[in-house]
């Protein structure tokens, strides 16, 4: 009996333990969420993992790794959104977020208005989804801002 019941308070000392340990990573990974600094870092680095358990998502940030110059994924992985240099509009930058949010037209340094479009099928990599932007502004600006939906500058 005193066996089983040493058993019993040793695997409730090992519960306790894990759910202390799995408490704190929770509210890690919580911070990592709320900082997009550190949300552009990590989660980069995260998904070019082997271990990575969404090989697509693997496969969507090596491509984005590839066909960004070196300049642009650094600064991805550092800030959180690409500047896209207008190619039809001189002192236009598009901004693109990685992952959710609006893309910020800026121009001349100030942001004139936010865009809005997102893929039909959804659940894509936000790796593909900022090629997406990438290549739709440098190929054909124009089509890509009659796709879009426009806001205006919002008020601040």
């Amino acid at each position: 009996m005193s066996n089983a019941l040493s058993t019993l308070n040793a695997l409730i000392a090992a519960f306790l333990i894990l759910s202390m340990v799995a408490s704190v990573v929770a509210r890690v990974l919580l911070v990592f969420g709320t900082l997009p600094a550190l949300r552009a870092r990590v989660w980069p680095w995260l998904r070019s993992r082997p271990w990575w358990p969404l090989p697509g998502e693997r496969r969507a940030e090596a491509l984005l790794r590839e066909l960004l110059t070196e300049p642009e994924y650094r600064q991805i992985c550092a800030t959180g959104y690409l500047d896209i240099v207008s190619p039809a509009r001189t002192g236009r930058v598009y901004r693109v977020p990685r992952g959710p949010g609006h893309v910020l037209v800026v121009d001349h340094g100030r942001v004139s208005e936010h865009l809005c479009v997102q893929p039909m099928g959804g659940g894509l990599p936000t790796a593909d989804v900022v090629l997406m932007h990438k290549l739709l502004i440098q190929v054909d600006e124009e089509t890509y801002l009659h796709t879009v939906n426009h806001f205006p500058r919002l008020a601040g």
